[in-house]
């Protein structure tokens, strides 16, 4: 790890023409007395994204490292953000997606601050401003924790420490301090897979200001949001890999937790017609405390369900 270099911002980007100036100007503004670096992946895009940082790079020599993939990198391991990653060398780490741009210009310099003050601390987040493709506020808020801290009941009742963009982490990827193994897998959403690990492996905290935008476009977008659509056997790989992670490293709440989410995308998967119940009972038997689980769900369904808590466990 570079001592000289506090923190590595690596912004994937893939068609984000009309977006990635905007995204690149809001690194350009921040006022901050830590020293960072820039990396930027351009992932073979079909629009005139490269043509933008070329342009970049003429008008402001030495601020970014850019890195012009040779092929589309979507689908392999590494991807695009995962290579840029792995080359980071800051003590700590944070995306910004090339869609995306932050709105405070000292936004970094907090953030760095928080984790310099609060060694127990893996990470901090904050809240975003979701736009549209004209960067226009809309009515469509994102599912980030409300409260100071947050906890694996958050990361089960689907609220995010913030979005992406918002979270500044310890770099996992160079200090060894926690087990990244299932990183490394391809599955999807990956950044849900660092929320778990993190929430596991120490403390995330969360301030509530809204310091930057996640761009929202339904149609033509790029975000996983916008263009999820829910896949039985995927979503059963990427849960079953929180509970292999966590009986791995002896995580007792992993397990726990992992089980339940587990449980609840196999009924999912039956309601939905994508499991039969008949295949149902195969899947039941890679949760090892079935009653448990079950027990759990039922808490689940009736907190989120009847109760609308925010917390659903």
């Amino acid at each position: 790890m570079d001592n000289n270099i506090m923190l590595s911002i690596y912004v994937a980007t893939y068609n984000h023409e009309k977006y990635i100036g905007q995204a690149l100007d809001s690194i350009l503004k921040q006022k901050t007395k830590y020293s960072y670096e820039v990396l930027v992946g351009e992932d073979c895009s079909t629009d005139g994204t490269r043509v933008v940082l070329r342009e970049y790079e003429r008008k402001y020599p030495g601020k970014f490292q850019m890195f012009y993939r040779t092929e589309n990198m979507n689908g392999k391991h590494p991807n695009n953000a995962g290579d840029l990653k792995r080359r980071c060398v800051g003590k700590y780490i944070i995306a910004l997606e090339g869609d995306d741009y932050w709105l405070d210009e000292n936004k970094i310099e907090r953030q760095i601050e928080f984790l310099e003050n609060n060694p127990d601390y893996v990470a901090v987040a904050h809240n975003c401003l979701v736009v549209d493709k004209d960067s226009k506020p809309i009515d469509k808020g994102y599912p980030e924790c409300k409260d100071n801290e947050y906890t694996i009941k958050h990361f089960v009742s689907e609220i995010m420490p913030g979005q992406l963009t918002t979270m500044m982490c310890r770099n996992y990827i160079k200090d060894d301090s926690m087990d990244i193994s299932f990183f490394n897998k391809g599955l999807r959403p990956g950044d849900r897979l660092v929320y778990f690990a993190m929430t596991l492996n120490g403390k995330i905290y969360c301030m509530q200001e809204k310091m930057s935008a996640y761009r929202f476009v339904y149609r033509g977008g790029t975000s996983y949001t916008a263009n999820y659509k829910y896949d039985f056997k995927k979503a059963e790989e990427w849960n079953l890999s929180l509970i292999e992670y966590s009986k791995k490293n002896k995580l007792i709440d992993g397990i726990k937790y992992g089980e339940l989410l587990y449980l609840r995308n196999l009924i999912n998967g039956v309601s939905t017609k994508q499991c039969s119940l008949k295949q149902s009972r195969g899947y039941l038997k890679k949760i090892s405390h079935k009653g448990r689980a079950f027990r759990l769900y039922v808490i689940h369904w009736i907190r989120h369900h009847i109760l609308h808590k925010t917390l659903w466990v």
